[in-house]
């Protein structure tokens, strides 16, 4: 099975989507990130800009610790 690895070569805009809804008082964690709830309102979609690889890996952890699932991460055009 073929894997598709992009270098992480600056900033760059991101949309990160996660099972369940963010609470709005853990919205603040994640920078530069907007929150909404999906047209279901069965996950959330993060979107923004993310500075570099540390801050991303940062979302990615916060996301984790609330014990949100990850369903997608996807470099978006590069939109700063």
């Amino acid at each position: 099975m073929a894997t598709h690895q992009e270098a992480f070569t600056g900033p760059g805009c991101y949309r990160i989507v996660v099972q369940g809804q963010l609470n709005q008082a853990h919205s603040q964690w994640f920078g530069n990130m907007t929150a909404s709830p999906s047209a279901d309102n069965s996950s959330t979609v993060l979107e923004g800009s993310v500075a570099d690889q540390a801050e991303l890996v940062g979302i990615l952890t916060a996301l984790y610790e609330l014990h949100l699932p990850l369903l997608a991460v996807r470099k978006l055009e590069d939109q700063v």
